[in-house]
């Protein structure tokens, strides 16, 4: 999906001097960016772990990243597919997965680089997790085939479990346009974060600016850009659906630390 370019971003890319265009945030550079501000990020962790201590059998990650839902899910001592699109980020994970802070119980991991909707494994998998709301990253076919894909490689009896912002409530409670957020990352950066969005086309574009300073008081700024669709609950529902998905229960997920507009995150736990 393509929004329109952001104005508010423009604006202050141009104050710092930045010239050159958002790269995409799931780059080489945007992945260890992303990894940073996620790392310390428990939302949904414990909601889902939770779920997935009800089922049994291997478990299926898709999207993991760098490992932040991977790692609670090692602790469950069951074989685990974590299956992502970037080298980076598997890269990353492949470090963590070999070191015992990590992995403690030394489980089997096998990293699958592939797109979350056209993935490749032999199925027989008890729990499929995909959180962080990244279905929201698919457009209409890719999510009806990673739907699909999910239904073929569960056992009798396994559980998807999926994590998803409600765009209805999320769109009626915040009446603007996004909005800017700065945050610090460490000692000697900061972030600024950008939201606009597109409601002819049903999307949000979000710009994170790292900004980082040197000895001797100068910085350097990276930006980078992806576009996150609003789509209706009940949308994704009725996608499900089609392709032999059921909502068995849904449940609220807490926001470890609160931003504005992620305010009502649910947990879908599914069957077919």
């Amino acid at each position: 999906m393509n929004t329109p370019p952001d104005k508010s971003a423009d604006a202050i890319l141009r104050v710092l001097g930045h010239m050159d265009p958002p790269e995409d945030l799931y780059s080489v550079s945007g992945s260890r960016l992303y990894d940073q501000i996620t790392a310390g990020d428990l939302t949904e962790l414990p909601e889902i772990l939770a779920a997935a201590r009800k089922t049994t059998g291997p478990i299926l990650e898709l999207a993991a990243g760098s490992g932040r839902i991977t790692r609670p899910l090692l602790a469950l001592g069951r074989p685990l597919t974590a299956v992502d699109s970037s080298p980076e980020m598997l890269a990353i994970l492949a470090e963590r997965i070999a070191t015992t802070a990590f992995n403690p119980r030394g489980v089997a991991v096998e990293l699958v680089e592939a797109d979350m909707s056209r993935f490749e494994v032999d199925g027989g998998y008890g729990c499929v997790v995909l959180g962080a709301s990244s279905i929201t990253l698919l457009d209409p076919h890719g999510r009806r085939e990673l739907f699909g894909r999910v239904r073929d490689c569960l056992t009798p009896g396994g559980r998807f479990l999926l994590t998803l912002l409600n765009a209805d409530s999320h769109q009626a409670s915040e009446g603007h346009d996004g909005g800017t957020t700065v945050s610090a990352l460490g000692e000697d950066a900061f972030l600024i974060t950008v939201e606009s969005r597109d409601p002819m086309n049903g999307a949000r574009h979000v710009t994170m600016i790292h900004v980082g300073f040197n000895e001797e008081g100068t910085y350097r700024s990276s930006a980078y850009s992806s576009d996150i669709a609003f789509v209706s609950n009940s949308l994704i529902e009725e996608e499900m659906r089609a392709e032999g998905l059921t909502i068995l229960e849904r449940r609220p997920v807490r926001i470890a630390t609160p931003v504005p507009g992620l305010n009502d995150i649910e947990l879908w736990v599914c069957g077919k």
